[in-house]
C-alpha cells in the first residue's frame, strides 16, 4: 500500500470513528444501508454475510463481580460442552437459553414417553406441588398429601367424600343436610337439653333459653320498677323527677342588659333554677363588663389608677396618688397631678402658646424620661435643604439664609462618592456585592468599548469553578466543575436542587478508579435526571453535563 493510500485509508477510518462516536447518543445504525435506520430501534445491525459477536466469557466469576443487571447476553465458552451456549441476565441469575436439544430433558405439552423414575413434582423441600386451572387453584400435593382447593356449592343436599381407610381409594357420596349437621355436631361435641340461665333476682330479671341448646338462642326480660320490686328499670319521667330534685341553685350565663336589682333568678325548661348577674348603668347597680359601658355615680378608688388602651375622662381629672395613663388618654378639662402621674403612648396638649421673644422655650426630655424646660436662641433653628453640590458628601450652611444644606452629588468618575441614579453613569473604584446581583438587560465584562450583544458578554477571558474531590461530595452553588477520583471505592455527586436553578449548568468528571469504582450521580428531592433519579460514571475521564430546567436535571453533554 502506497503512503498516499494509507494516509487515505486513516483518514477515512478516523471520519468513521468521529461520525459513530458523534451518532452514539442518538440512532445508531452498523452495517448496509446506513442511512435506512427502523425507527423502533436505537441500534440496528444489517448484513447478509456479518453477524453479531458477543463477548465470549470462560466463566461467570468476573462479571459477576460486576454486578450485571438483568437482560445482559453473553456467550459462555466453557470447557464443559453441555454448559456453552447463549446465557442471558434474569433475576440475578445467568440463564442459559434452551435449544431443541436441551428441550428433550423437558416435559412437553404433548407428552413424553414414560421412562421408569420419571415423575412430575417437586424434590425435597419445603415447597408443595400446585396445580392450577385458570390460574386457579385446584389441587395441593404436600407431603404426599393432596388437599382439593375449591369445590362446588351444594344447594340441595350435602356431597362428600369417602376415604377407605385400607384402600385410600376416594368415593363421593351424598346425604341430607340434617344429617350432616348432626354428624358434625356430634363430631364437635355439641350434644345436650336446653339451657336456661337465670339469676338470683327471680321474676325480676332473668335469661331463658329459646330453641334448643345448639341453636344458641337466648331470651333477656328485664322488668320495669314499680315501686313493689327490689330490681327493675326506671321510666324517663322518674329519672328526671329524681335528677331535678338532686340539683341545687344553678349560675347562670352573664346577662347585659341592665335590671334594677342588678340580679335575677330564672327556671330553664326542666323547671330548674339558676341565677343570672346583669350589668351595671347609669341608673341600676350591676357588675362591670369588658366592652364599652356608662356607669353612674361617683366613684372613689383609694389604690392606684391604670388607663389602659386608650381613655375618656369627659371632667378633669384630679390624681393624689400614683397613677398610669397608658396608650392614648383624653382628658376633657384639666389634670391636676398631685404627686408622681406616668404618661405611657401619644400625649396631645390641646393648645400651646406662641413664644414671642428672640428666644424660644422648648420642653425636652431629660435623662430621667423627666420633661425639662429650656430657652434657644432663634439661630438655632435653621431650615434644612439638599443639593448635589460635589465632589463628596458635605454639609453647606449659609446664615444669611438661616439655611442649612446637605450635599450628595451623583456617583461618577469626578466624584469622590455619590448616589446611584436611575440614568447611565459610570463608576470608578471595585466594587464588591455581597449577595445578588440582578442586570434587567445586558452585561459586557472586558472591552467596554464596544456594546453588548447578549444578556451576557465576555470580552476576555472566562474562569470556571473546578474542585477536585475524593470522597463523597455534595454540590454547592459555587460549584461549575466538579472532579472525582474514586480510587478509594464508589463515590457519589449529589446534586442540589434544580427548583430555582432554571438553566444551573454543572459538569461530573470521573478522573481515578477501577472500572469497578463507579460514581453515582444523584438528586435531591425525589427529583430526576432525564427519566431517572440517578446517572453513573464507570470509566475514569468520562464525564457528563447536566443543566437545569428549574424543576429536574437533563444531560446536556456526556
Amino acid at each position: 500500500m502506497t503512503k498516499s493510500l494509507q494516509v487515505a485509508f486513516r483518514g477515512i477510518l478516523l471520519g468513521s470513528l468521529t461520525l459513530l462516536a458523534a451518532d452514539t447518543y442518538a440512532q445508531l445504525k452498523v452495517g448496509d444501508h446506513p442511512t435506512k435506520i427502523n425507527k423502533a430501534s436505537v441500534l440496528e445491525l444489517e448484513s447478509d454475510k456479518q453477524g453479531l459477536l458477543l463477548p465470549r466469557l470462560t466463566s461467570f466469576t468476573g462479571i459477576d463481580g460486576l454486578t450485571p443487571p438483568d437482560g445482559m447476553i453473553v456467550y459462555l465458552e466453557s470447557t464443559d460442552v453441555t454448559q456453552r451456549g447463549l446465557y442471558i441476565r434474569r433475576n440475578g441469575a445467568w440463564e442459559k437459553m434452551a435449544n431443541d436439544k436441551d428441550a428433550t430433558a423437558n416435559w412437553k405439552l404433548t407428552g413424553n414417553d414414560a421412562v421408569a423414575g420419571n415423575f412430575i413434582g417437586t424434590n425435597a423441600g419445603s415447597v408443595p406441588l400446585v396445580l392450577k386451572g385458570q390460574g386457579v387453584e385446584g389441587l395441593i400435593i404436600d407431603n404426599g398429601y393432596a388437599f382439593l382447593k375449591k369445590l362446588d356449592v351444594i344447594t340441595a343436599g350435602v356431597d362428600v367424600l369417602l376415604v377407605d381407610p385400607t384402600s385410600g381409594k376416594v368415593s363421593s357420596r351424598k346425604i341430607s343436610e340434617t344429617a350432616f349437621t348432626s354428624a358434625i355436631n356430634s363430631l364437635n361435641g355439641q350434644t345436650g337439653a336446653a339451657q336456661t340461665l337465670t339469676t338470683a333476682g327471680g321474676t325480676d330479671y332473668f335469661f331463658t333459653s329459646t330453641g334448643n341448646a345448639t341453636s344458641g338462642d337466648h331470651k333477656l326480660t328485664i322488668e320495669k320498677q314499680d315501686g313493689n320490686r327490689p330490681l327493675g328499670l326506671l321510666t324517663q319521667a322518674d329519672w328526671l323527677r329524681l335528677d331535678k330534685a338532686a340539683k341545687a341553685l344553678v349560675i347562670g350565663t352573664f346577662n347585659p342588659t341592665s335590671t334594677g336589682s342588678g340580679l335575677s333568678i330564672s327556671t330553664d325548661a326542666m323547671n330548674i333554677p339558676y341565677l343570672s348577674l346583669h350589668a351595671a348603668d347609669e341608673t341600676n347597680p350591676g357588675a362591670l363588663t369588658a366592652t364599652a359601658q356608662n356607669i353612674g355615680g361617683n366613684k372613689t378608688f383609694k389604690g392606684s389608677i391604670t388607663v389602659e388602651n386608650g381613655g375618656t375622662i369627659s371632667s378633669g381629672l384630679t390624681v393624689n396618688g400614683t397613677s398610669n395613663l397608658k396608650d392614648d388618654a383624653v382628658i376633657g378639662k384639666s389634670l391636676q397631678v398631685g404627686t408622681t402621674t406616668e404618661l405611657k403612648g401619644k400625649v396631645t396638649l390641646g393648645s400651646v402658646a406662641t413664644g414671642t421673644n428672640a428666644n424660644t422655650d422648648v420642653l425636652m426630655l431629660g435623662t430621667a424620661g423627666e420633661v425639662i424646660k429650656r430657652t434657644l436662641p432663634t439661630a438655632a433653628f435653621r431650615t434644612f435643604t439638599n443639593g448635589t453640590d460635589g465632589p463628596d458628601v458635605h454639609y453647606a450652611e449659609d446664615a444669611a439664609a438661616n439655611t442649612l444644606t446637605l450635599h450628595v452629588p451623583s456617583a461618577s468618575l469626578a466624584a469622590d462618592r455619590g448616589l446611584v441614579t436611575n440614568i447611565g453613569q459610570t463608576f470608578k473604584g471595585a466594587k464588591k456585592f455581597n449577595d445578588d446581583l440582578a442586570v434587567r438587560t445586558k452585561v459586557i465584562v472586558g472591552d467596554t468599548t464596544v456594546a453588548a450583544n447578549s444578556t451576557l458578554q465576555v470580552a476576555g477571558s472566562l474562569s470556571l469553578n473546578i474542585v477536585t474531590q475524593n470522597a463523597n461530595y455534595t454540590m454547592t452553588d459555587n460549584d461549575n466543575t466538579i472532579l472525582m477520583n474514586c480510587a478509594s471505592g464508589d463515590l457519589t455527586v449529589t446534586l442540589l436542587s434544580a427548583v430555582n436553578r432554571k438553566g444551573r449548568v454543572i459538569t461530573v468528571k470521573k478522573i481515578g478508579g477501577t472500572l469497578a469504582k463507579s460514581l453515582k450521580i444523584v438528586t435531591s428531592s425525589s427529583e430526576n435526571i432525564e427519566d431517572g433519579t440517578d446517572y453513573f460514571i464507570y470509566n475514569d475521564w468520562t464525564f457528563v453535563t447536566l443543566q437545569s430546567d428549574g424543576a429536574n436535571w437533563f444531560i446536556i453533554r456526556h
